[in-house]
């Protein structure tokens, strides 16, 4: 049987936490295609789009000057750790591919050694 207390909380209203994750969601959207946008007319030359972020990594890597940390998190949107851990435990590990990483000028660069 149920009580007036219960009637109350069933014929509630939903609230309107789902309508501000859709607009959230919405404009986060947005941010990442105007942040694609930017980063084609800058000098960082980005793999085709059809691709995956890993090959996306490794196409960056792969060129002679690698890539620096930033440069790898501008091109899959990625955090750090993320970038770091996909080096160590795919490239390195899964695929057996040798990565350099060198520091110069303060800067942390890393590479893939051609075979």
């Amino acid at each position: 049987m149920r009580t007036a207390t219960n009637k109350k909380v069933i014929n509630q209203p939903i609230k309107l936490a789902t309508k501000k994750r859709v607009a959230k969601k919405a404009i986060a959207t947005t941010n990442r295609t105007k942040i694609t946008t930017a980063l084609v007319s800058q000098e960082l030359v980005i793999p085709e789009p059809s691709k995956t972020k890993q090959s996306q990594l490794i196409a960056l890597l792969k060129s002679p000057n690698g890539a620096t940390v930033q440069d790898l998190m501008k091109a899959t949107g990625w955090q750090a750790h993320s970038i770091r851990g996909v080096i160590s435990g795919v490239i390195r590990k899964r695929l057996g591919l040798t990565v350099i990483s060198q520091k110069t000028d303060g800067v942390q660069r890393y590479r893939i050694e051609a075979s």
